[in-house]
């Protein structure tokens, strides 16, 4: 099931917003700004493939996951090369993580401030993990509300950083 997935407002969190570090926000105005300085950015996940296979036999890990992640330097002071390698599956209510995932490990080339930059990326198989006992479908369950997230590691990022999908339902073929 198709979808494209952008959070209004607030489609990445940045220091202190929604489980973030506390990093400051501020930007230098040049391209040397030192290490420590946190870049202004928003993202945008669009999710291309989501799904779980739920027939009779059920892999250990059931989930697709497809999509591209469009990134915008609103700062002043580049951002990058990005790396996309980690995921989480969220639950919409409270947050709570549901189940992690790799990603095939992605880089985004640097954005300088007032770009974009956009790169596709997929779970990886098999990387699916969710609380110890449960497996199968049970590890993110049919119909659930959920958001996907992203980490995002590299120059300027604060640590922590994630972007974050629209809520959707985890669509299942049973």
């Amino acid at each position: 099931m198709p979808s494209r997935s952008v959070l209004p407002g607030v489609a990445l969190c940045l220091a202190g917003l929604l489980g973030c570090s506390s990093a400051p926000t501020t930007a230098a105005t040049d391209a040397s700004a030192p290490a420590d300085v946190t870049a202004l950015f928003t993202a945008m996940i669009a999710v291309t493939t989501l799904g779980q296979n739920c027939m009779p036999v059920v892999a250990a890990d059931p989930l697709s996951l497809r999509g591209s992640i469009t990134l915008t330097n609103t700062g002043t002071v580049p951002i990058g090369p990005i790396t996309l390698s980690a995921g989480l599956v969220t639950r919409v209510l409270g947050g709570d993580t549901m189940a992690t995932f790799a990603v095939t490990p992605v880089t985004l080339a640097a954005v300088a401030p007032g770009q974009s930059g956009t790169v596709d990326f997929a779970k990886a198989a098999g990387s699916l993990t969710g609380d110890a006992g449960v497996s199968g479908c049970e590890i993110v369950p049919c119909d659930s509300p959920i958001r996907i997230a992203l980490r995002l590691t590299g120059s300027h990022l604060p640590e922590g950083a994630r972007a974050f999908s629209e809520p959707m339902t985890m669509p299942c073929t049973h």
